[in-house]
């Protein structure tokens, strides 16, 4: 699904036209080009409404925000890895998989 700049102002009812200009500019959001002009997804409609809970609970530019989004982007796209990662490892026999526990525990606990 996509929406027009009107329909996304009206879906996160926190942004503003002006806010969504600040946004744009610090690349909270980056919009696809179609016929019908500039058009956001879902994830950006989410983006939004994160940047905008930010903006104002904690009073954050929206270079801090972007900022702020990029390390949770980040954040996600690890914990997706961690998952391809644990799935990769329970799809070992069993003395594999022991091993890794082993050889992960240790590692982990002589880093500290």
């Amino acid at each position: 699904m996509t929406l027009t700049e009107k329909e996304l102002i009206e879906t996160v009812t926190r942004l503003t036209s002006d806010r969504l200009t600040e946004y744009l500019a610090a690349e909270i959001v980056i919009p696809e080009q179609s016929d019908q002009g500039l058009v956001y997804q879902n994830i950006d409609v989410a983006r939004l409404e994160l940047a905008c809970e930010l903006h104002e609970q904690y009073d954050m530019e929206a270079d801090a925000l972007s900022m702020m989004i990029s390390l949770i982007d980040q954040l996600h796209g690890l914990r997706a890895e961690l998952r391809e990662v644990l799935n990769a490892i329970e799809a070992q026999p069993e003395p594999v998989r022991q091993q890794l526990v082993k050889v992960i525990g240790t590692a982990r606990f002589r880093r500290r």
